[in-house]
């Protein structure tokens, strides 16, 4: 397991305010990482979205805006499936039911819904987080919109 600590250094280079909201979720629940995330870290086309195990919505960095027209504090306590509706695929769903109860990595690509009930595309790349205990605390998304 990889400690924040160590985790917390790869992503050097995100936006402050995430960075700080993510610090505060890591130190609380004591965060582990069985991958690597810096490949997503230094690509800032990427919106983030911190889950808890119950996927509710933690915090998510302030271009999640661009995206869905939501502003980030919007979100928070609301499931990623606020964004979903009739075009999202059923079996990228499935996709991330399983990987989720599995507690693995996936990646997969949705149609969703903006706040104004436009459909835009949303590419995920989403890792499980883990505490102390190796139980599942959040997880962690790195989404970008892609057009459809």
């Amino acid at each position: 397991m990889l400690s924040w600590e160590l985790i917390k250094k790869l992503l050097w280079d995100l936006d402050k305010d995430i960075l700080e909201q993510m610090n505060g979720l890591a130190n609380e629940h004591n965060w582990h990482f069985n991958y690597f995330l810096d490949r997503f870290s230094h690509y800032n086309g990427y919106t983030i979205v911190i889950t808890d195990h119950n996927f509710k919505i933690q915090c998510c960095s302030e271009n999640i805006f661009k995206m869905t027209g939501y502003e980030s504090r919007e979100l928070i306590g609301h499931t990623p499936a606020l964004l979903q509706g009739i075009k999202t695929d059923k079996n990228s769903k499935m996709l991330i039911k399983k990987a989720t109860q599995n507690e693995l990595p996936f990646n997969t690509r949705l149609v969703n819904y903006r706040k104004n009930g436009e459909i835009y595309g949303c590419e995920i790349h989403a890792f499980p987080i883990f505490n102390s205990k190796l139980e599942v605390s959040h997880f962690i998304a790195f989404e970008k919109e892609y057009f459809v």
